[in-house]
């Protein structure tokens, strides 16, 4: 066993950027080829929304590595955008092996974030579809192809947030506690050929959200939460989805890695 990947295909959602970016890359350096899905940039002058990068950044990130890369704009909040999207990717590829959920998001242009009493039946509803229901949508979709195959690995992105009380953010934490559950009902459900497991990222670094950033870096730098006095890297996160979406992970299924250097819960 190995953790080689070369001939499999590998769908990132949020992979223009980020954590997904970092996937993609990763996913690639252990040959594997890569579909790269994200939505439109987005006009942000004046807002609140997040900026996303284009698709076409993760593919030539991934061609440049000497693999192939397949681009698809896809709003994996909508079914039918999901059904498309792994329809072209069977007609492109011929096969789906490895499925990383990566979207998410504690707010965004549909919800915001903040302590309970500031939400709204809306926002959390929202978090849910966000967080819950892209990858609902997404797993369900090629889970078909992956029992026909015989084999697949799906890898779920939670969070911290979902593993204990989030004060500041409770209807993101509550959305990837149901990540977190949802991975555990999938893994019973559509074993033994497709193994589904979820990683609970902690203080991650991301160039995207500033603010962010700096509470974060304040909370997992030297003196804070962290038993590693510092933010993870993206590339460390993506290493471990390269362990679960390879054969050396071949028995492991229905777990939730921390990822969280060691921070006291």
């Amino acid at each position: 066993m190995d953790f080689d990947l070369t001939g499999r295909v590998a769908i990132v959602t949020g992979g223009a950027q980020g954590l997904g970016f970092a996937c993609c890359t990763e996913l690639a350096k252990h040959g594997a080829d890569i579909v790269v899905v994200a939505r439109e940039p987005e006009d942000v002058t004046g807002g609140r929304a997040r900026p996303h990068a284009p698709v076409s950044d993760g593919v030539a990130a991934v061609e440049a590595l000497g693999r192939r890369a397949l681009g698809i704009t896809a709003d994996v909040r909508d079914k039918a955008q999901v059904d498309a999207m792994v329809e072209q990717v069977l007609a492109e590829c011929g096969r789906i092996d490895v499925l990383v959920n990566v979207v998410g998001g504690s707010w965004g242009e549909t919800f915001k974030a903040g302590p309970l009493m500031e939400l709204t039946e809306h926002d959390l509803v929202e978090a849910y579809r966000v967080n819950v229901v892209t990858m609902f949508q997404c797993s369900v979709a090629v889970v078909p192809a992956m029992k026909q195959q015989g084999k697949g690995s799906i890898v779920n992105i939670a969070s911290v947030a979902g593993r204990s009380p989030s004060p500041d953010s409770p209807a993101y934490g509550a959305a990837k506690a149901g990540v977190i559950n949802m991975t555990l009902s999938m893994a019973q459900a559509w074993g033994p050929e497709v193994r589904v497991n979820a990683i609970a990222v902690g203080g991650i670094e991301t160039p995207h959200r500033p603010r962010w950033r700096e509470d974060s870096a304040a909370a997992y730098g030297p003196g804070g939460v962290s038993a590693m006095g510092r933010l993870g890297k993206p590339e460390e996160h993506a290493g471990t989805v390269v362990w679960l979406a390879s054969d050396y992970a071949g028995y492991i299924t229905g777990e939730v890695i921390d990822a969280n250097g060691g921070a006291r819960r």
